[in-house]
């Protein structure tokens, strides 16, 4: 029985150092929730023929220049938007019949960090869309016309209708070409820190934006933040974050906004965050507040509960509740022939 106990264990420690091997010689790890994630060369998320209906890849992806992009992204403008974002490559295949004209022409950019390629497509995308031009795949997606354009991880990601298809013929393949691009990335898709603290509810679709300058324009935030519009009825507020990562000094910086607000009118306490405060910006009601290395704020017209509500939902992002661990009650000692009687000695 021993032999064959130490046998098992020497086997499963050989599997166990056998797969650690794999994992290592292809690039791949394991993160804290067991998803495996590894690098893929940029070439292979382009799907090979066949992978999307009877579609073909009509020559293998290769490297595009500026004229190109330009074209695929629609106009010199959103080109330049990509530049400040740092792109490090972009390549293009495109797909069809073979002999034929190609009826699907697709981009994947490849950007410096997540941050980066977040912050290019929530500056290019059109806003302010019907909900169905905005669909599940990747971290966001958006369907305009003849364009699809996703991010994930740190790509972005165009697919562009040449067939001249309409509707709905045409969104089905972008969408499906979408889908096939996305499951060939294998990265979790999940948004961005500062997003992902915006809460859902009243937040207008895709408002959601990654700036490199000052979100509020009053050349305070130089790391830049992210900002969101927020909806009731005809009421409307502006949310606006930033971490410490990109402004070092969380303290000063909140300090120097209240400083703006008391410009317009005396604030007050506000009693969400570490800090907080109520006040007037922009002729606006506004909220500030910071919590952990986070600060975030509004201001418009929504009335003074409903931006509560939502300063309050973002705080409660930022360090989520953890409820205390319940004290173990230990057990009674047994009582014994030598114990049993006696009482406590007094």
């Amino acid at each position: 029985m021993t032999t064959r106990v130490q046998w098992d264990c020497s086997l499963a420690g050989m599997v166990g150092i056998f797969s650690a091997l794999v994992l290592a010689l292809s690039g791949c790890t394991v993160t804290q929730d067991g998803v495996q994630q590894y690098e893929v060369p940029q070439e292979e998320i382009f799907p090979p023929s066949k992978y999307v209906a009877s579609y073909r890849q009509l020559k293998k992806p290769e490297k595009i220049e500026t004229k190109a992009i330009e074209e695929q992204l629609g106009g010199a403008q959103k080109f330049a938007i990509l530049k400040k974002w740092a792109p490090l490559s972009t390549m293009m295949a495109e797909y069809g019949i073979p002999e034929r004209p190609p009826k699907a022409r697709m981009t994947v950019t490849e950007m410096g960090s997540k941050q980066n390629a977040y912050g290019a497509y929530s500056n290019i995308r059109p806003g302010l869309l019907a909900d169905s031009n905005y669909v599940k795949i990747g971290v966001h997606a958006t369907v305009d016309a003849q364009r699809l354009m996703f991010v994930q991880d740190r790509y972005l990601i165009i697919v562009r209708d040449l067939s001249g298809d309409a509707d709905p013929a045409r969104r089905t393949m972008l969408i499906n070409f979408g889908r096939a691009i996305s499951d060939r990335i294998p990265r979790d898709i999940t948004d961005i820190e500062l997003v992902g603290y915006l809460p859902y509810e009243n937040r207008v679709p895709a408002t959601e934006r990654l700036d490199k300058e000052d979100p509020l324009g009053l050349g305070l935030f130089k790391g830049g933040g992210v900002t969101a519009l927020y909806r009731i009825d005809n009421r409307e507020c502006k949310v606006f974050l930033a971490g410490a990562k990109e402004n070092s000094d969380i303290k000063g910086l909140v300090k120097a906004v209240r400083e703006a607000m008391d410009k317009e009118s005396p604030t007050s306490e506000l009693g969400i965050g570490i800090e907080g405060y109520q006040g007037r910006l922009f002729n606006s009601l506004a909220m500030l507040a910071r919590r952990e290395d986070t600060i975030f704020g509004c201001y418009g017209t929504m009335t003074e509960r409903e931006m509560k509500n939502i300063m309050a939902a973002i705080d409660r992002h930022v360090k989520p509740y953890v409820p205390p661990k319940l004290l173990e009650k230990k057990p009674e000692p047994e009582e014994t022939d030598k114990t049993k009687g006696k009482g406590s000695g007094y």
